[in-house]
Formats: C-alpha cells, sequence, structure tokens
C-alpha cells in the first residue's frame, strides 16, 4: 500500500489510528499524529528507529510554546515548529536523547517561538532537504475521529512533482 494511499484510508476509516501525508521542499513523509496530550506526552519514546520517510505530526488547537522534552527517547530527531499556515518558526536539529542517567532532569527544546504545530523527523533530515525557518509545510491528515485535517501550504499530494523521500 503506497503512502497516499494509507492516508485516504487512515482519512476516511474512524477507528483507525491518526496519520496522513507531511509535505516538506516537495518531499512527502507518512506522519503518524500525536494529538491527545497522552500521546503528544508519549511521542517517539521508546522507538528503536525511524525511517526517513517518517515523521510525527504533534496537532494542537492553540499556539503556544510547545517544548520537546527527550526523556525516553532512544534516537536523535530534527524538529520544526509550525504556524497555523506552515511557515516553520523554529527548527531543532540533531536534538540528542536524552541519558537515562539524568533520570527527569532531561534538557527541553525549542517553544521559543508561538507555534501551532510541531513535527518531528529522524534525525539529518533538515539538513537532507534543505529544510529551514521560513519555508513552508502542508499537512493531510485523517484522524481516527473520521475528521480530516488539511492545512499549511497548499498540499500537493496530487502533485506529480512531489517526489516521495530519497
Amino acid at each position: 500500500m503506497t503512502p497516499l494511499m494509507l492516508s485516504l484510508l487512515l482519512a476516511i476509516t474512524p477507528g483507525v489510528a491518526d496519520g496522513g501525508i507531511i509535505m516538506a521542499k516537495g518531499q512527502k513523509f507518512l506522519a503518524e499524529v500525536a494529538r491527545t496530550p497522552k500521546e503528544q506526552e508519549l511521542g517517539l519514546m521508546h522507538r528503536q528507529s525511524l525511517a526517513k520517510d517518517r515523521c510525527m505530526f504533534f496537532l494542537y488547537q492553540e499556539d503556544g510554546n510547545h517544548r520537546i522534552w527527550m526523556k525516553n527517547c532512544l534516537i536523535a530527531l530534527d524538529v520544526v515548529w509550525v504556524k497555523e499556515d506552515g511557515t516553520v518558526v523554529e527548527t531543532s536539529e540533531l536534538t540528542p536523547p536524552c541519558s537515562p542517567l539524568l533520570g527527569n532532569d532531561c534538557p527541553v527544546y525549542g517553544g521559543t517561538v508561538p507555534a501551532r504545530h510541531f513535527v518531528e523527523f529522524p534525525a539529518g533530515t533538515l539538513r537532507r532537504i534543505g529544510l529551514k525557518v521560513g519555508d513552508r509545510l502542508g499537512w493531510n491528515l485523517g484522524l481516527s475521529t473520521g475528521e480530516k485535517v488539511v492545512g499549511g501550504a497548499p498540499f500537493q499530494g496530487h502533485n506529480k512533482r512531489a517526489k516521495p523521500v530519497s
């Protein structure tokens, strides 16, 4: 099943996990969505890897200074914070996992600029695709409630020029 087919299935099938497609610099990423406080707290904790064409989209209803905490994360991440229109307002590249030796004293990252959402990508993604502050992301997400969330830069999911992550 292609990522686009999966995103369409997620968008129309209540009860299926939240997910969809994120577009960044002409690249498609298959996204998991963290929308509840519990999902947002868990994030990508305990993951041993994240494929280069995957990400996690943290969906919020309001702008805020959304900080991340790398406790229990096993992999480094690139993170972008975006406004409601998809404009990248802050980034954190190669954000390191927190050592278990620090317990709950893990550093926090980002959240210094108000943003509506943030997206966690595999470490190295921002440099690889050239994503930076001022660029725009687009998203086409389906939630388990049956709701569809399309936002940011005009979503180009049907644009043949959009290419899978290489």
